[in-house]
């Protein structure tokens, strides 16, 4: 177990900065000034946006902190002893090539704050399924009587827990376990980050704009490993075979909707088996009727967390005591509403076609009326076109990738409608779907062309859904 004082070395080289770069200053980059800040390093703040569209809160004015906005410089300012980059700026930009040439080290807001960490870490990356997992690996370690803190891509920065575990000491609290989702971009620039146990879920091509090809995302996604060692848990998504053959030095424990495994999880008979590979003892973890989402990979996504969270000992009592009041989250194949006998659910979260693949997989053959568009990030939509013969009965397209989904997906038997935007399709949708069908929003594209973010999108799907059925609601599903 990784304790605090095999921290030491990352506490003397943060000692040693004096003026630290931050660049781009949304929630990961705040928090990490703020951590820089109060341990008495001066804060360079640099971010792309005019400092009238910046929320600095209660940075603004505070002492060693100067921000720089609107302009990016293309070489690195004088002075500086270290960057620490947010997941949103690309490792190519011009400041950073300098930084890396000067040996200046450019690091993750995640690696910033794993040495001031007063308890273990468990990490959750893969392509889809991220925040459902770790989300659910926080639930279940909190009925197991843990002091679960859910952080990092999922919402809080890690970064911001810091004054927590203070706070936590000076109380007499318990230890903490940080349950962190982690990005591809926030792994590109860890260093010394390691968690005592980390999933790797899955990988589809998704992210190509960033990472340039399926080989350096996956690169990108192994890294959350690479400082584990034996003593340490690496959970695998048996049934992914990229995933499936990751080296690491940890102890390697899987997981299965499609077999056996000789030291994970499994489903047996309607029921997930942990076989623990030392003795080839088997115990009964929960039923698969147990996990309360909406889709087949939600099945995947309950093992991963219960093997993370058997790490730290959690019982089977406590995974299904958490299961049990699990909701899902915001936006993850969530049920909307119910009227005329057509369900209507959320999954603006599938920004690539494996999740929207992993959506359809679970819904009756030739029922779907699914909503697909936005930007794409440099995937391959012909993936989709089998399933979408199977599953959907119209296609609604919007946004950017419109016409190259459409391209993709032509010459199938499936009817496809150029909507354009999110409101025509609803409204077009609302026209087509009878008794029995299912209108699914689960774009597979980023939502960058039409709105803020996922949850913008979201929201507004939501809004639209209920005026169209006149405020029929049904309960969530989540995702």
């Amino acid at each position: 177990m990784t304790t605090p004082t095999d921290r030491t070395n990352d506490f003397d080289r943060f000692d040693r900065w004096r003026r630290v770069l931050v660049y781009g200053l949304g929630l990961s980059g705040r928090a990490a000034a703020r951590l820089l800040l109060d341990r008495g390093v001066g804060v360079l703040g640099l971010d792309a946006r005019p400092e009238g569209e910046l929320d600095l809160g209660d940075l603004a004015g505070r002492t060693g902190f100067e921000v720089r906005s609107g302009r990016e410089p293309e070489r690195l300012p004088e002075g500086i002893d270290a960057v620490i980059v947010s997941p949103g700026v690309p490792l190519e930009r011009p400041l950073l090539a300098d930084a890396r040439q000067r040996s200046v080290p450019v690091l993750a807001e995640v690696e910033l704050a794993f040495p001031f960490l007063d308890g273990p870490v468990v990490a959750v990356t893969g392509s889809n399924g991220k925040s459902t997992t770790t989300a659910l690996a926080g639930a279940m370690l909190r009925e197991a009587g843990f002091d679960a803190r859910v952080c990092g891509n999922i919402g809080e920065p890690l970064s911001a827990q810091v004054p927590a575990v203070r706070a936590s000491r000076q109380t007499g609290a318990g230890e903490p376990v940080y349950v962190v989702e982690l990005s591809s971009f926030q792994l590109s620039t860890i260093d010394r980050f390691r968690p005592r146990a980390a999933a790797f879920l899955n990988l589809a091509a998704d992210h190509l704009d960033r990472h340039g090809t399926l080989e350096g995302y996956a690169a990108a996604k192994r890294r959350v490993f690479e400082n584990q060692t034996a003593d340490d848990v690496a959970v695998l998504n048996a049934d992914d075979p990229i995933v499936r053959e990751t080296a690491v030095a940890a102890r390697k424990r899987f997981f299965t909707r499609q077999g056996e495994v000789a030291d994970g999880c499994f489903a047996r008979g309607g029921v997930v088996v942990e076989r623990r590979g030392a003795d080839n003892t088997e115990i009964e973890l929960f039923a698969a009727s147990d996990v309360p989402l909406a889709g087949a990979h939600n099945l995947a996504n309950a093992m991963a967390a219960a093997l993370l969270a058997r790490v730290l000992g959690a019982a089977p009592e406590a995974l299904r005591r958490a299961l049990a009041s699990f909701r899902g989250l915001p936006h993850r194949m969530e049920r909307v509403a119910e009227h005329r006998g057509v369900t209507w659910y959320d999954d603006s979260k599938g920004t690539n076609p494996a999740a929207t693949l992993g959506c359809l997989e679970g819904l009756p053959d030739g029922t779907v009326h699914l909503i697909l568009g936005g930007r794409n990030k440099g995937n391959d939509f012909s993936v989709l076109a089998p399933m979408v013969e199977h599953k959907a009965r119209r296609v609604y397209l919007i946004g950017e990738a419109a016409g190259e989904i459409e391209r993709a997906l032509s010459g199938g038997a499936v009817p496809l409608s150029r909507s354009e935007t999110l409101e025509r399709a609803v409204a077009e949708a609302a026209g087509e779907a009878g008794s029995g069908d299912v209108v699914l929003l689960s774009p597979a594209c980023a939502s960058f062309d039409q709105f803020r973010d996922f949850n913008q999108r979201g929201d507004a799907f939501q809004r639209l859904v209920r005026l169209t059925v006149g405020g029929a609601v049904g309960q969530e599903a989540g995702v």
